[in-house]
């Protein structure tokens, strides 16, 4: 019975043992014996909200997590140093020459290339943090120097330390002293308009009083003018009625007239071009005249000749210009 018993013992304890291997094997995703590399960063700062098991990530996706944090102080010169370890999974992270030629990650060969670390906000609700990795080569590494057995990753200020160092250079005080006198300088000019602003109320009540009972007055007299304005446009529609009335009773009349005024305008128009033809120098017509006219003149002055001999010699109509 002793045998029977040892052996059901140690079969539950074998049994446990394989039980408890499966369970790390399953639930550990086969990690336990992967190949995994091994890197610290030196973070400038608080590294507050970063802890054991945060995500290592490399352009958002998951590459790793970190391992471990520890504080180590330099014995010769007391500097604090806060080493963070990090560690990445093999299926996580590969280097390859060729698809399907995968190599052991070289992180000494990937920081010269530009691989930097940087801490990432993980939550703004929780204030976690997370450690981001990614390639900007034209940064420059500042490496601790410090031998800790595996290599190191060159870190970045994160953006939070950037905000957090552009808010500790600007001068807090003396924007502080300037607010403190606007504020100061605001009650005054509160105190002063308070002051000059009761007189002038009373003045503008007034005012708009005035300006109250000229509206009204403006209104009033709108209203007869409106009035007057309504009576003259009828006067004038009527004006236009009987002015249209006439106008298509004396229509025909008015078209006589006008037929008329054509013709006599037709008829100034050749007699217009008739005196303009005897004005011409050079017309025919004015020749004509001329000659005319010169013709007239030697009758005249035959005439007048004989004329004067008539009065000298009243004989001469019965016995001729010869026999005197």
């Amino acid at each position: 019975m002793a045998v029977n018993r040892s052996a059901l013992v140690g079969g539950f304890v074998l049994g446990a043992m394989v039980l408890i291997v499966v369970a790390i094997l399953l639930f550990g995703g086969m990690t336990l014996f992967a190949h995994k590399t091994r890197a610290v960063v030196f973070f400038q700062g608080s590294v507050a909200g970063l802890q054991i098991g945060a995500p290592v990530t490399f352009r958002g996706m998951r590459v790793g997590s970190v391992r471990s944090i520890s504080l180590q102080i330099n014995s010769d010169d007391l500097i604090a140093t806060v080493p963070v370890f990090i560690e990445l999974e093999e299926n996580g992270v590969t280097m390859s020459s060729s698809p399907g030629a995968d190599m052991p990650v070289d992180i000494a060969k990937l920081v010269d290339a530009g691989l930097r670390a940087q801490l990432a906000t993980q939550s703004l609700v929780t204030g976690q943090f997370a450690v981001e990795l990614d390639m900007k080569p034209n940064t420059q590494a500042h490496l601790s120097g410090s031998d800790m057995g595996v290599p190191e990753i060159p870190t970045l200020p994160s953006e939070f330390q950037h905000i957090k160092e552009q808010f500790s250079d600007l001068p807090l005080q003396e924007l502080a002293e300037r607010a403190v006198r606007t504020l100061e300088s605001l009650e005054i000019l509160s105190r002063n308009l308070n002051a000059e602003i009761g007189p002038s109320a009373t003045s503008l009540r007034a005012t708009s009083d005035a300006a109250r009972a000229a509206v009204m007055s403006a209104n009033d007299a709108v209203s007869v003018l409106q009035g007057d304005v309504s009576r003259t446009l009828a006067n004038i529609d009527r004006l236009i009625a009987t002015g249209q009335k006439q106008l298509d009773k004396s229509g025909p009349a008015l078209d006589q007239t006008l037929l008329s005024a054509n013709r006599a305008i037709g008829k100034a128009e050749t007699l217009m071009n008739s005196v303009n033809s005897l004005a011409d120098p050079r017309s025919q017509m004015r020749a004509d005249l001329e000659a005319a006219m010169r013709d007239l003149a030697a009758s005249a002055s035959s005439l007048r000749g004989f004329s004067s001999e008539i009065e000298r010699n009243p004989g001469a109509i019965l016995t001729g210009r010869g026999g005197g």
